[in-house]
């Protein structure tokens, strides 16, 4: 089964693709653009991924937890003179993309702005400019799952048998109940 944080980090990257200036280098991953030889040549690009994640127990039964996740939302552009026009330009675009629909399509309940960090990086050759944008993106997560509750056998018999305060030793004289066929 597919983590939230997965399907989070998908529909956000599904909203951003050919919506911004860097058009389809739009990546789910930290790793998958930055490993490859020549990455430079794909920016500017966005790069979407989740950090830490703070939960609290929400409801006991069914156990149910309100889960908050920090979603970051890095842009990489050259280092050029107008270094910072570009990347305010696509945090903005970015910020009124994502906070149009505050649940992100219906995979979060909701999703605030948290913080931007600006960051100039100097990897070999070439000076790189970068944006994190984190927002805080918040979801319930049930325990156990939709998956857990379909996997058991269905209700279809019920039997009771008691006694009033155990003054029925016999089993002749206990009430007894048995309803069958609960689910036709």
């Amino acid at each position: 089964m597919t983590h939230p944080r997965e399907i989070i980090r998908k529909q956000v990257v599904a909203q951003l693709v050919g919506q911004t200036s860097v058009g389809a280098n739009v990546f789910a991953s930290r790793v998958a653009p930055l490993i490859t030889n020549g990455w430079q040549n794909e920016l500017p690009a966005i790069i979407v991924y989740t950090l830490d994640e703070q939960g609290e127990l929400l409801h006991t039964a069914p156990r149910e937890y309100l889960r908050t996740v920090q979603l970051v939302v890095e842009i990489h552009a050259s280092a050029v003179d107008a270094l910072d026009d570009t990347l305010d330009s696509l945090a903005r675009q970015v910020e009124n993309l994502l906070l149009v629909d505050d649940t992100l399509g219906g995979t979060v309940n909701d999703l605030r702005y948290a913080s931007t960090k600006m960051i100039l990086r100097d990897d070999g050759d070439e000076l790189l400019g970068g944006c994190r944008i984190i927002f805080n993106a918040e979801y319930l997560d049930r325990h156990p799952d939709d998956r857990f509750n379909a996997s058991l056998p269905d209700f279809n018999t019920l039997a009771t048998d008691y006694s009033l305060n155990n003054q029925q030793a016999d089993a002749a004289d206990r009430a007894t109940t048995l309803i069958k066929d609960l689910n036709p």
